[in-house]
């Protein structure tokens, strides 16, 4: 007897990296893929429930760097306040029922098992600094297990393994952001090769030209046909450059100095960071 579970994904706009909606047979639970970029476009969706839980994901292509866990009681428009003030995460994870199945109860202890678990598993950082503790009901418990179980095999399906483990040390250290001018890009820096690398995922100024830095022109040529035009743009790749500096002048534009316009999760800047490693930086 062959042992099968039916999971239906809908691809908006026929996108295979855009906003996803996936759903099994036999069970009410809807998950919402959302790209950070598209999350104006997801909040359109007709018919979607409003209470659950989320995971916002630092990803590239499936290896989880950061993850964070919280509750909805207001669908995709909770995601407006994450944009605002986190700067991390490149997709939104969304697992939603009506209220009649995830009551007040059984969401706070979803929540806290979604939490206590990123807390706890896989080799990804988080940005959860507590795991909360609700007034739990014995009652529910099992049916949250059941429920978080579910979550953890739709998030597997996605290819979001919250489990996976990275068994090689990073070299790439530290993941620093920009958000200058509206743009929102991330990249890491290579201690051991001095190379900066700016992250599948990040928003690029096509708007804006880039001045006096051949490397970021031909970067930009490379990858989106052109060095500048109209809007941005967002990579769909890892791009390694020889400095910051150039990395931040092909995400800006103009003539950036990359050493003060990225910065890291807490704040500092990469010279703050690194100091004056790379002279031609």
């Amino acid at each position: 007897m062959i042992n099968l579970t039916t999971v239906t994904m809908q691809l908006i706009d026929s996108k295979p990296d855009g906003i996803k909606i996936c759903r099994v047979e036999g069970e009410s639970l809807v998950t919402v893929v959302v790209p950070r970029e598209k999350l104006a476009e997801a909040k359109n969706l007709p018919d979607l429930p409003a209470r659950g839980v989320y995971f916002l994901l630092d990803e590239d292509h499936g290896m989880l760097n950061k993850v964070y866990a919280g509750q909805t009681t207001q669908g995709l428009t909770r995601l407006d306040a994450h944009k605002a003030k986190k700067d991390f995460w490149n997709r939104a994870v969304m697992f939603l029922d009506m209220e009649y199945n995830i009551d007040r109860d059984t969401l706070d202890m979803l929540e806290a098992k979604a939490i206590g678990y990123v807390r706890e598993h896989g080799s990804y950082a988080t940005d959860n600094e507590a795991t909360p503790k609700p007034n739990a009901n014995p009652y529910k418990a099992q049916a949250v297990e059941r429920l978080f179980e579910k979550i953890r095999f739709r998030m597997e399906v996605l290819g979001y393994d919250l489990d996976r483990v990275c068994e090689a040390p990073k070299a790439t250290g530290a993941v620093f952001h920009t958000k200058k001018n509206g743009i929102h890009a991330s990249g890491r820096y290579d201690v051991g090769t001095g190379r900066f690398v700016v992250l599948a995922g990040s928003e690029i100024a096509l708007n804006r030209s880039v001045l006096k830095n051949q490397g970021a022109i031909d970067a930009r040529r490379n990858m989106f046909g052109c060095a500048d035009g109209p809007g941005k743009a967002v990579t769909t790749d890892d791009l390694e450059f020889d400095s910051p500096s150039t990395a931040a002048t092909f995400v800006l534009g103009g003539n950036p100095n990359g050493r003060t316009e990225w910065v890291s999760e807490d704040g500092k800047t990469f010279r703050d960071v690194h100091g004056k490693r790379g002279s031609a930086q």
